[in-house]
């Protein structure tokens, strides 16, 4: 392990209940943002956490799927602001290049899943297009990003598993799940208390069994296995620069 990696690990290691912490659930690491007073927002430390978090799910052989959660009610706020304004850098210590929350562009060969407590506003809502489904509380919002654009929707093989095919998508307004739903940001939609054992269930059945031909697990898979022939997909609940995309080459109203 080099100097970089051994800072990161460190970091990310410090405190199991720090500003964010894997736990290990059987074969699913469940990654916690843990700064719920602050509504999670992204600094160094958290970054080096879920950095931290995401290289020991790739190196475990009994590690087979991650989740991604918020403690509190809040998934995540985006970048800390006072951080940012002091000068002081968010990323993952010796790794810029694994993008936001040491997670946006972290290339790991297993699937992870958002389970989205509360709100993803901001940048928050790159670590929800960054996972490979998401399941989501009834009462969260997703937005608005604070640039209204995501520019990062091939940052890595897995974004969206596929499902977001179109790039740049400008998040102009918030997102309630139903809307998020219908245009495929997100998988389910459940009660605020069913996040995490919905997302578990999900976990597991991805990691231990053949999922149903027609489930999210299954379509978690294809959208892997699809990752490089993609086609474009229309927006929907988004404003990509007046073109019109479709899935699978029909346009899906909204």
């Amino acid at each position: 392990m080099n100097r970089k990696d051994k800072a990161v690990e460190q970091f990310g290691r410090s405190d199991h209940r720090g500003a964010a912490f894997l736990e290990r659930r059987g074969s699913v690491a469940v990654i916690t943002l843990n700064r719920p007073d602050l509504r999670n927002v992204v600094d160094a430390a958290v970054s080096a956490g879920v950095a931290a978090a995401m290289e020991t799910l790739a190196r475990s052989p009994d590690l087979r799927v991650g989740i991604i959660t918020g403690a509190g009610d809040t998934f995540c706020a985006g970048a800390d602001v006072a951080a940012l304004s002091a000068g002081h850098s968010i990323d993952a210590p010796g790794h810029p290049e694994w993008g936001f929350a040491g997670f946006v562009r972290h290339e790991i060969d297993k699937p992870v899943i958002a389970a989205v407590n509360g709100s993803a506003s901001g940048r928050g809502l790159d670590l929800v297009l960054a996972c490979n489904a998401a399941i989501v509380s009834s009462h969260a919002t997703l937005g608005p990003r604070e640039v209204r654009r995501v520019e990062d929707c091939n940052f890595r093989s897995g974004a969206l598993g596929g499902r977001l095919r179109f790039e740049p998508v400008s998040l102009r307004d918030t997102l309630h799940p139903e809307t998020a739903l219908r245009c495929g940001i997100i998988d389910r939609i459940v009660h605020p208390h069913e996040v995490l054992p919905e997302a578990m269930r999900l976990a597991r059945a991805l990691a231990t069994t053949r999922p149903r031909p027609d489930g999210i697990g299954a379509a978690v898979l294809r959208r892997r296995a699809d990752k490089d022939n993609r086609r474009p997909q229309r927006s929907c609940g988004a404003h990509a620069h007046g073109q019109r995309h479709s899935r699978g080459g029909t346009d899906t109203p909204c």
